[in-house]
C-alpha cells in the first residue's frame, strides 16, 4: 500500500492578497480604470448644478452623469481609492518582484543552464586561474565580489548596476506624480471670472480682488475662399490686483499668465463686448433694466408696452471677428437687434444700429446706441502640488531612460578543480535578454581563453562557448 502524498501547505489570505497585488496585470487594470476616470473627469464639466448639465447635455446623458455622480470625479472616494490601490500594488510589485529579479543575490547557480555561458579547462593552480579571471574581468569594468561555495570559488561581477535601479526610479517618479496630484487636490483650487471694464471681482478662495482697467485686442484680416474674415492675433487684459493691502498692476495675455503672490495663476481665456442702449419715451430718458449691458440672446421688455428688444451681436472694429464671412468692416461699431411686438419680429432682418444713432421702435420709444463695454473671461488656478508633479515627471523620465537606454550586466564565474586541471565556468545575464550581449560575451570569453592558455598543455580541452537565444 503506497503512502499518501504530502499535503500542500495551505496558503493564507495574506499570501493570496500579496500574490494578487504583485500580479503585473493587476496594476495595469487599476491604471486603466484610473485613466478612464480621469478622462471622464476632464471631459465632463465638474461641480456644476443639475440644471447646467441638462442644458449642456441631452437628457439621457445628463441623467447618466448625475446618477453615477460623475460631477465631482477627482474628489470622489472611488477615484482616491484607485490612486491608493495603484500605489499599494506598485509597492508590493516592487518589493516582491522587481527588486528580487533586478538584484539577484550572490549565490551558486547552475551556470550550464544559462543562455550565455562558457567553460574552460586550464593547466593552472586554482588560485592562479582565479587571479587571471579576476584581472581579466576587472579590466573589463566589472565590480567583482568573491564567495566560497563548497569546493568552488565564485566571482560575481556587475557592470552598470545602477541601471538596474531604472524601474525603481520610475516607480518613485510615479509616486511623486501621484503625491503631487493628491496635494493639488487637497490644497488647490480653480475658477473663472467674467469682469466688465471698470468693474472689480473677488477671486474665490483668496483675499484677492481683480479690477479690469482696460481690454484690447489686435485683429488680422485673413483671406478665405468665401471672403475676408478677422482673427484675433493677440488680446490682453490690463488689470489692477489687490492682495490684502498690496496693490499692483498687471497684464494678462493669451499664453502668458500672470502669477499673483501665493502662486495663483491668472489666464486670459475669452473676451467679448456687451452692447449698451439708452431708451427714451416721448423725448424723456427712461431707465430700463438690462439695456445697459446686453449679451447675445438677451431680450429686454420695454415697460408699458408689448414690445421687446432682442440683442443679437455687436459688429464693428472693436470685435471684427463677429462679422459674417465676407462682409466689409463697418467704420464704427453697430448692434444687430430684433424689435419684437407681441412676440413677432417687426422686420425680416435684424436692425443694424450704429453707435451714436437712434431709432424709433414704437409706442413712443426711441433707442440710442451707446459705445459697447468690454468684458474679459479670466480663469485662475492654484496648485500646491505642481512642484511635486514636475519632480515626478522628471524622475519618471529619468527612470525610463535608465531602464531603456542602458544594459546592466551580471556575470558569474566559478573556479574549481577537475582532476589535474582547473575548470573555469563563466555566465552572464542582462535585463534585456541575451541577444543584445552576445558579442560582448564572446569577446570576454576570448580574452579569458587567452589569459588562461598562456601555459596551456596539449591535452587541455579548450574553450566551449554557447550563446542561444
Amino acid at each position: 500500500m503506497s503512502s499518501a502524498a504530502p499535503a500542500c501547505p495551505r496558503r493564507t489570505l495574506r499570501d493570496e492578497l500579496l500574490d494578487l497585488l504583485s500580479n503585473v496585470l493587476f496594476p495595469v487594470v487599476v491604471f486603466l480604470m484610473l485613466a478612464l476616470a480621469t478622462v471622464i473627469g476632464t471631459v465632463v464639466d465638474q461641480n456644476q448644478t443639475a440644471a447646467r448639465y441638462y442644458e449642456e447635455y441631452p437628457a439621457a446623458l445628463a441623467n447618466v452623469v448625475l446618477r453615477l455622480h460623475l460631477t465631482n470625479v477627482f474628489h470622489s472616494l472611488p477615484y482616491i481609492a484607485l490612486v491608493v490601490l495603484l500605489l499599494v500594488s506598485l509597492s508590493v510589485c516592487t518589493f516582491r518582484r522587481v527588486i528580487p529579479k533586478r538584484f539577484p543575490k550572490d549565490r551558486a547557480v547552475p551556470i550550464e543552464h544559462f543562455a550565455l555561458h562558457a567553460s574552460q579547462l586550464a593547466p593552472l593552480a586554482a588560485e592562479e586561474a582565479l587571479a587571471r579571471v579576476h584581472d581579466c574581468l576587472n579590466a573589463r569594468g566589472f565590480a567583482l565580489r568573491r564567495r566560497q561555495f563548497g569546493d568552488a570559488v565564485w566571482l560575481f561581477g556587475d557592470k552598470r548596476k545602477w541601471a538596474r535601479y531604472g524601474v525603481l526610479v520610475a516607480h518613485l517618479g510615479f509616486v511623486l506624480l501621484t503625491l503631487g496630484i493628491f496635494v493639488g487636490w487637497v490644497g488647490g483650487y480653480k475658477g473663472q471670472l467674467q469682469i466688465f471694464s471698470g468693474e472689480t471681482a473677488a477671486v474665490s478662495h483668496t483675499d484677492k480682488l481683480l479690477r479690469l482697467r482696460r481690454f484690447h485686442a489686435d485683429f488680422v484680416p485673413v483671406q478665405t475662399p468665401g471672403g475676408i474674415m478677422y482673427q484675433a492675433q493677440k488680446f490682453q487684459s490690463d488689470v489692477a490686483v489687490q492682495s490684502g493691502k498690496t496693490r499692483s498692476a498687471a497684464s494678462i495675455l493669451v499664453n502668458q499668465p500672470y502669477v499673483a503672490p501665493g502662486k495663483v495663476y491668472f489666464y486670459q481665456a475669452s473676451y467679448g463686448f456687451a452692447g449698451r442702449l439708452r431708451a427714451q419715451r416721448f423725448g424723456r430718458t427712461v431707465s430700463v433694466a438690462g439695456l445697459d449691458r446686453l449679451m447675445p440672446q438677451d431680450a429686454v421688455y420695454l415697460p408699458g408696452t408689448s414690445r421687446a428688444v432682442e440683442y443679437a451681436a455687436m459688429l464693428g472694429p472693436s470685435d471684427p471677428a463677429e462679422l459674417p464671412l465676407g462682409r466689409p468692416l463697418p467704420p464704427r461699431d453697430e448692434y444687430a437687434l430684433w424689435i419684437v411686438h407681441d412676440g413677432i419680429p417687426t422686420s425680416d432682418r435684424p436692425l443694424l444700429l450704429p453707435v451714436g444713432q437712434s431709432v424709433a421702435v414704437g409706442d413712443g420709444y426711441t433707442l440710442t446706441a451707446l459705445a459697447p463695454v468690454a468684458w474679459s473671461g479670466i480663469t485662475y488656478r492654484h496648485d500646491p502640488g505642481e512642484a511635486w508633479v514636475g519632480a515626478g515627471a522628471f524622475v519618471l523620465a529619468l527612470g525610463f531612460a535608465m531602464a531603456l537606454f542602458f544594459v546592466p550586466v551580471k556575470l558569474y564565474a566559478r573556479v574549481g578543480q577537475e582532476a589535474a586541471l582547473t575548470r573555469v565556468d563563466v555566465a552572464a545575464t542582462t535585463t534585456k535578454g541575451n541577444l543584445i550581449y552576445e558579442e560582448d560575451f564572446a569577446a570576454i570569453v576570448s580574452e579569458l581563453r587567452q589569459a588562461l592558455a598562456r601555459r596551456a598543455v596539449s591535452q587541455g580541452s579548450g574553450i566551449r562557448a554557447y550563446a542561444s537565444n
